[in-house]
């Protein structure tokens, strides 16, 4: 009797995940972001002394969201930390729309995709950067902005650097969407940097 309890329960629980998965349906449309590699978007020559650019480099991070972990003068180098409450501004996911169907509720969504898993899927994005200056003459300073971007929501983890993109497989890949997801930088946090020294 009491296995029969128990096969019962079994076999319940079994006929109401089936009907969940049954009840459970998503379509969706994905295409990639444009990858852009171009240097220019992370690497500038700046006309002003090398002085100049590092005093205004340390004086513009100082006040921004940028936390600085590292800086030498003489190396040039400045490591900075950052995090986003709006990651979808920093990096992008490509296209998104999709429409969830799960038992009585429905989710409609169209946008950028990793505005889709902060929202929905706890994403999160923290990043590195570390800036290079270099002297170029008594005139010209050239700015390198590298940044390391580590982006996860519940179940993937993206991590690229500027000047490259990340591309993972997913979990649950919506019906008539490919099986993986791609995401760039938008060069929001490098640019920012560097338009600040010009």
């Amino acid at each position: 009797m009491k296995n029969f309890k128990h096969i019962l329960s079994f076999s319940v629980i079994v006929v109401f995940i089936m009907l969940f998965i049954a009840s459970a349906s998503a379509s969706g449309v994905y295409k990639p972001p444009m990858k852009n590699n171009s240097e220019n978007q992370f690497s500038k020559i700046i006309n002003k002394p090398f002085d100049e650019v590092w005093d205004r480099l340390i004086s513009y991070s100082a006040g921004t969201f940028f936390g600085i972990e590292n800086f030498e003068k003489e190396s040039g180098l400045l490591t900075l930390s950052f995090g986003a409450s709006n990651p979808e501004e920093y990096i992008t996911g490509g296209y998104w729309k999709v429409d969830i169907k799960v038992l009585a509720q429905k989710r409609n969504f169209e946008g950028d995709y990793v505005k889709y898993l902060s929202t929905y899927n706890k994403g999160q994005l923290i990043g590195k950067m570390n800036i290079v200056v270099v002297k170029i003459d008594s005139a010209k300073t050239k700015v390198v902005v590298n940044a390391r971007y580590i982006f996860s929501d519940d179940t993937t983890t993206w991590s690229f650097n500027s000047g490259s993109c990340a591309e993972v497989m997913v979990a649950n890949p919506a019906n008539g969407t490919p099986p993986t997801r791609t995401i760039c930088p938008t060069y929001k946090a490098e640019n920012a940097i560097l338009d600040a020294l010009e």
